[in-house]
């Protein structure tokens, strides 16, 4: 009992400590006098997690200098922010001469951690913030579940180097000048290494540029995979890494503003992949893997170029026409170093949101103020989250109308998902979330032995159409056979395709799935509608490590019946 008593009091004195370390913000204190002020005498901070409680707006009248590990969160961790009934708010009050000021300087020794909540940065006198955080020496940024929205710059930009900047599950709003420039908006500017960048599972709606780049560095490792990126104006993807991955993504009404011929600078090319051939005397440190992903431009942008705005301009070099994805240049890069990788991307094949509130006439008439000599500059963005009354007082947008899960079943990742922001998709999230270690060791593995690859100086090679998509269904309705059967796939073993064969006595909505011996999805293909007959599935599995895998086939016909057979493969690579 005494051993009890003696323990309890520091039992009691962990429990304190560690409650005492997290304050729930006070909303009608300035955030950054708030923090500011949580220090002892000898300076040292007392608190470092604010809390922010549902419904709430919280706002900053300065910047908040930060040297110190900083965490600002909403509450209700579990729930995708876009589905949350009402996150706070977060917003910046304009300086007295009416300009913006950014919310949160990171200096030495800092890191900052934002979660749940909504950052605006349309201030209540109309005039956009330039940043959220800017970086100038912390070590760590970490950006989860939130909604950034109506910024002119950038979320944040970082001119210091860091150990970590991870941003996942976010929604980027109306990234963008509001004006002549597309080069500001964006969810981010690296200035400096990054040693790791995970860019997952996000959604940028309405933006100038991707990512931008200030610098060559080529220490940083990037993983950018599985976001959804709707209407950027220029898309630069200005970034230089020792290793990227950055696949199964959407890139919808990319470079939307196009280009003509005195244009080809560095945001003519969706990436900037050529400036990889200034390390060409050390080339086996690049490592690049870019594949699987969809770039997708509504028609009636280039249709607007060729039948209004090319008319109106002097010669062909002037006519505006669409961006390309890389400079050719790039070509002796990938010929010299077996790690450099560009795989296969889907090309005009439209997603089909389920509700896209794009303003194409907008858009439209804002390239028309671009490229010609008129002055009014459309308002291409969605309403924003946040707007302001008049009288200073908020408007919650919220939720905004906006769905983009989609049904073109064609667009599969090299996982067997969707592509684009799985959040759109939580069943395959959920998927994704449990297997990733496994899903991204597979595309690790894919930098040095795809095969589904552009091959250099045949620019055809780069792209996956109507015409080649990697699984594809032959049938013949001739032959209808009197019961549901699967057949061994030819060839077994096979590299890096192979053709599973089966029969439908009936039509029936298909479901082909592919499982590793561990029993994970890796591969999945729906057909909505298949007549009754004998059908080919051309399988390939370029994306694949070698090893056995489970087949699977799942016929549903009219009467609700399923029909489910599978069968083993070899994959030798």
């Amino acid at each position: 009992m005494k051993k009890f008593i003696l323990l309890l009091p520091a039992f009691i004195l962990v429990l304190a400590t560690s409650v005492s370390a997290q304050v729930t913000l006070d909303p009608a204190v300035a955030v950054n006098a708030q923090i500011a002020a949580d220090t002892t005498a000898d300076g040292s901070r007392t608190e470092t997690t604010y809390l922010a409680e549902a419904g709430q707006y919280y706002y900053f009248d300065g910047t908040l200098e930060t040297n110190f590990d900083l965490q600002i969160l909403g509450p209700d961790g579990d729930t995708w922010i876009f589905d949350q009934e009402d996150p706070p708010v977060f917003f910046q009050f304009p300086a007295a001469d009416g300009s913006a000021r950014d919310m949160i300087n990171l200096n030495e020794g800092g890191s900052v951690e934002l979660r749940n909540a909504i950052f605006t940065g349309l201030l209540p006198n109309d005039v956009n913030i330039s940043s959220i955080v800017r970086n100038f020496a912390g070590y760590k940024m970490i950006f989860d579940n939130n909604v950034f929205t109506d910024i002119r710059d950038h979320t944040t930009r970082s001119t210091g180097a860091l150990e970590e900047f991870t941003v996942t599950n976010n929604l980027f709003i109306n990234m963008d000048r509001r004006g002549g420039s597309p080069f500001g908006g964006m969810p981010f500017r690296i200035d400096a290494e990054v040693l790791e960048l995970t860019f997952e599972n996000n959604t940028l709606f309405n933006g100038a540029r991707t990512f931008g780049n200030g610098g060559d560095f080529f220490t940083s490792e990037m993983t950018e995979i599985h976001n959804t990126l709707v209407n950027q104006q220029v898309n630069g993807h200005e970034l230089h890494w020792f290793s990227a991955k950055q696949a199964n993504n959407i890139y919808y009404n990319w470079s939307w503003r196009g280009r003509d011929l005195r244009t080809n600078g560095y945001e003519a090319p969706f990436t900037t992949f050529e400036t990889h051939a200034g390390v060409k005397n050390n080339l086996d440190s690049v490592a690049i893997y870019q594949g699987f992903n969809a770039f997708y431009l509504d028609p009636a942008i280039s249709n607007y170029w060729e039948d209004t705005i090319n008319p109106m301009r002097a010669d062909d070099s002037a006519h505006v026409r669409q961006s390309y994805l890389w400079n050719v240049d790039v070509d002796s890069t990938i010929s010299a170093d077996d790690n450099f990788t560009i795989g296969k991307n889907y090309w005009q094949l439209d997603p089909n949101f389920d509700v896209n509130p794009t303003k194409i006439d907008s858009m439209n008439g804002w390239n028309l103020a671009n490229w010609t000599d008129a002055t009014n500059y459309s308002d291409w963005r969605i309403t924003p989250p946040i707007t302001w009354n008049a009288d200073g007082t908020p408007n919650k947008n919220w939720p905004i109308e906006m769905d983009l899960s989609y049904s073109n079943e064609n667009l599969v990742g090299t996982d067997g998902l969707p592509l684009g922001d799985l959040n759109w998709f939580p069943d395959a999230k959920a998927d994704y979330m449990a297997n990733r270690d496994t899903y991204l060791a597979a595309l690790e593995d894919s930098m040095t032995t795809a095969t589904f690859v552009y091959e250099p100086g045949d620019s055809l090679s780069a792209f996956i159409t109507m015409d080649n998509l990697p699984t594809s269904i032959e049938s013949n309705n001739s032959n209808i056979p009197n019961k549901f059967y699967l057949s061994e796939n030819y060839p077994n073993p096979f590299n890096p395709a192979t053709t599973i064969k089966f029969g439908l006595p009936s039509q029936s909505k298909v479901t082909l799935s592919v499982f590793n011996v561990l029993g994970q999805k890796v591969f999945e293909f729906t057909e909505g509608s298949l007549s009754a007959g004998t059908h080919s599935v051309r399988f390939d599995a370029s994306q694949l490590s070698s090893g056995m895998y489970i087949y699977r086939i799942q016929a549903t016909d009219a009467s609700g019946t399923n029909h489910i057979s599978s069968k083993k493969m070899m994959l030798i690579k």
